[in-house]
């Protein structure tokens, strides 16, 4: 079994999650003050917002690309908040593709337990993983089979589950608000929960 997101879809994922977080930063402080910030201003508050970020332990795998963050936001007609709005690729108009739902679910999951899911082939999963630990697994031989070229979802994944009843609630509760999927429960005991996430 090996971790279901690669360093680099990890960042990409970290990024977005960033630039969110900043975005919605700078929405609640004009919110306070009850008027917009000039670009001079935002770029200020976004730079002491991330100074605060890059010792985060959350931003560990983005501490170098923030501190490049801050060094080129002090030029004067740098726009951090159009950076911002592009990292999320912000368009009213766009939905996200089922491929980057089930990318941010994914990562919403480990984000809610502090557990890295997993990826094994349904023949290959070691029950026993780690010694009796808790874990979460995709089960797929090949998970690129489940999606199509554009990003949509062509075939159910299955999700095996070993946490306590109280986590596995946590998990489905973390599936339900991704509205793209709907889910079922194939199995269910002591130890173990599988479900299936339908697009």
């Amino acid at each position: 079994m090996k971790p279901l997101l690669s360093q680099q879809e990890r960042t990409h994922l970290l990024l977005r999650e960033l630039a969110l977080s900043a975005l919605l930063h700078l929405e609640f402080h004009q919110l306070d003050k009850g008027r917009s910030l000039n670009l001079a201003d935002k770029n200020s508050l976004f730079r002491l917002w991330l100074k605060k970020q890059s010792s985060s332990l959350r931003y560990k795998l983005l501490k170098k690309k923030i501190k490049v963050l801050i060094q080129h936001s002090k030029g004067n007609n740098y726009n951090l908040e159009k950076m911002f709005l592009e990292l999320i690729q912000f368009d009213e108009n766009i939905e996200l593709t089922s491929l980057e739902e089930y990318l941010l679910l994914v990562r919403s999951i480990e984000k809610d337990l502090g557990l890295t899911v997993l990826l094994s082939s349904p023949r290959d999963v070691d029950l026993s993983y780690a010694e009796g630990e808790n874990f979460i697994c995709v089960l797929a031989a090949d998970l690129n089979s489940h999606f199509s070229n554009e990003g949509s979802m062509l075939a159910p994944i299955t999700f095996l589950v070993k946490v306590s009843v109280y986590e596995r609630a946590a998990v489905l509760a973390t599936v339900c608000k991704f509205t793209q999927f709907s889910h079922s429960v194939l199995y269910e005991d002591s130890d173990f929960l599988r479900f299936e996430l339908q697009g």
